[in-house]
């Protein structure tokens, strides 16, 4: 299969169906290999953000330090409870 091919089929994939058919349509195990990759590593980039990260550092301290996890409850509650007073 041609690099462009693949290329194509890397940009074409946005869903875990996508990336099963993809992978029925794709004969060789590398190429399998190669879309699995590429689809987590996409998903991943979408995911981190400032915000993301300092959420996942907070969580890290807060499930080793017992006064920072009943802080970051509190202002995690308060968060959620704004947002979803304003969603209102």
């Amino acid at each position: 299969m041609g690099k462009e091919n693949r290329n194509s089929a890397y940009l074409s994939i946005r869903n875990v169906k996508d990336l099963q058919h993809q992978r029925r349509i794709l004969s060789s195990r590398i190429d399998h290999q190669e879309i699995m990759v590429m689809y987590k590593l996409r998903n991943l980039w979408d995911f981190i953000s400032p915000a993301n990260l300092l959420d996942m550092g907070c969580r890290a301290i807060a499930s080793h330090s017992r006064p920072f996890g009943v802080f970051y409850q509190a202002v995690s509650f308060l968060r959620l409870f704004l947002t979803g007073k304003r969603k209102k």
